[in-house]
């Protein structure tokens, strides 16, 4: 990956390091294993221009994961004022 944003390091039988990024739709942390093709990784949101695991890749919407916490907000502060 030419710019990754995060490093795992961790330690089992042996130690293992690669390259990782979050999701910008759902929070989750994919890891990069060297020479992987990025076709099998996820791909890039055109509309938010950010990096999207497999998962949200095939849903093909754009649901950032800020926006759904403000979504979440808006409806809990309404639900609140009515009561």
């Amino acid at each position: 990956m030419r710019a990754p944003q995060g490093y795992a390091v961790w330690a089992g039988d042996r130690v293992t390091e690669c390259d990782t990024f979050t999701c910008g739709h759902c929070q989750r942390v994919v890891f990069v294993p060297p020479k992987a093709d990025p076709a099998d990784l996820g791909g890039l949101c055109k509309q938010c221009m950010s990096l999207t695991c497999p998962r949200c890749t095939a849903a093909m919407r754009c649901v950032p994961f800020e926006l759904a916490l403000e979504r979440a907000e808006a409806s809990d502060r309404l639900r609140r004022s009515v009561l």
